[in-house]
């Protein structure tokens, strides 16, 4: 320990927020207020479901304490059930991480980030983080010891293009150009399945009991993914805190469930569909490109621009995406820690989105 980490752990100490649970939740919010948002109603919710609705048990949580000041950060691991190979895997989720901005520096951090690893050998497989694209959380990760595992990659594909046309030609040229590349566009792919057998697409508000069924039928994959039964989906989709999240189903003649995607709007950017996860009958595996046809369809009828994934994904499942015109547009680096022996010694490949995140 050198002299600038003994002045630092003299300085904070870390408590674990083990006593009463009001004390917990009031000292969480102060320590997100001003990093993840303003609103004490919105961060108490955010609490409650880290913490009081989560379907695997209540996350481990560390705070890091002040001399002068109190509680001034705050980081949680969230247990996630995940699968790979056939196994389920006890996963632990980096979340909510949070400095006062008084205090921002590596020492906090990495009291923090150390003391919820040393917590979790035990209790997980392994624990994950998908810092925010800055060099200084992912140096606080990789000084913790953490260690890179895959990219969650952004991909976009446009559907109007229009709006596009618009940042690189005249108006009057624009508009009549854009909507005969639409029109092309929505040729080429009906013509493209034209002979396949006939699926539909429909929109859904809350989960259903259908949509159990693609989880149900994919085969094991040697991939580790999240397990996405319909607890899972109910929690952290139809209960999440934020920005209303709908459901694109494509059923076959018989109405059966063949493929779904999650999908959210934001305000900022309210010309985009974002694809906060997905899954159909090919599991890990490659999405059946006519389930990516009518998904572009309905955002594309649905007066968006673009549909985005964020997704780290084997190359075998990106090709459809791929196929389908998605284009790279940056991403995030996952870091890991294995805390199980044969993860460690032989890590599998990663299938995540944006469900893995830590919400």
């Amino acid at each position: 320990m050198n002299v600038e980490t003994a002045a630092v752990r003299a300085t904070y100490r870390i408590c674990e927020g083990g006593g009463d649970p009001g004390d917990a939740r009031a000292a969480a919010i102060r320590a997100w207020r001003g990093s993840l948002g303003d609103d004490d109603l919105v961060l108490g919710a955010r609490y409650d479901a880290l913490c009081v609705h989560a379907p695997n048990g209540p996350a481990l949580l560390r705070f890091v304490e002040h001399g002068d000041d109190g509680v001034v950060g705050f980081l949680a691991v969230a247990p996630r059930r995940m699968r790979a190979g056939g196994r389920e895997l006890r996963a632990g989720v980096l979340s909510h991480l949070a400095i006062a901005p008084a205090h921002r520096s590596l020492g906090p951090a990495l009291m923090l980030l150390d003391a919820v690893l040393a917590a979790s050998a035990g209790r997980f497989d392994l624990v994950y983080g998908i810092p925010n694209a800055n060099e200084g959380a992912s140096a606080a990760l990789r000084r913790a010891g953490m260690q890179p595992w895959t990219m969650l990659e952004r991909r976009v594909r446009i559907v109007r293009h229009g709006p596009y046309l618009d940042r690189r030609a005249p108006r009057w040229l624009a508009r009549p150009a854009g909507l005969a590349l639409d029109a092309l566009d929505a040729t080429a792919g009906a013509w493209r399945f034209r002979r396949r057998p006939r699926l539909r697409g429909r929109w859904a508000t809350r989960f259903e009991a259908a949509m159990d069924a693609p989880w149900a039928a994919a085969a094991d994959h040697p991939a580790i993914t999240a397990v996405r039964d319909e607890t899972m989906l109910r929690w952290r989709f139809d209960a999440a805190v934020g920005n209303p999240v709908r459901y694109f189903l494509v059923t076959d003649e018989a109405d059966a469930v063949r493929a779904w995607f999650a999908c959210v709007v934001e305000p900022q950017w309210p010309h985009v569909l974002d694809v906060h996860d997905f899954w159909s009958l090919d599991g890990c595996g490659a999405i059946d490109r006519a389930a990516l046809h009518l998904l572009m369809r309905a955002a594309r009828r649905d007066g968006r621009a673009a549909v985005s994934l964020r997704a780290a994904i084997a190359r075998e499942a990106a090709e459809p995406w791929c196929a389908s015109g998605f284009r790279p547009r940056g991403g995030q680096q996952v870091f890991v820690r294995w805390l199980d022996s044969r993860l460690a010694a032989s890590p599998p490949a990663a299938h995540l989105t944006y469900i893995d995140q830590d919400g």
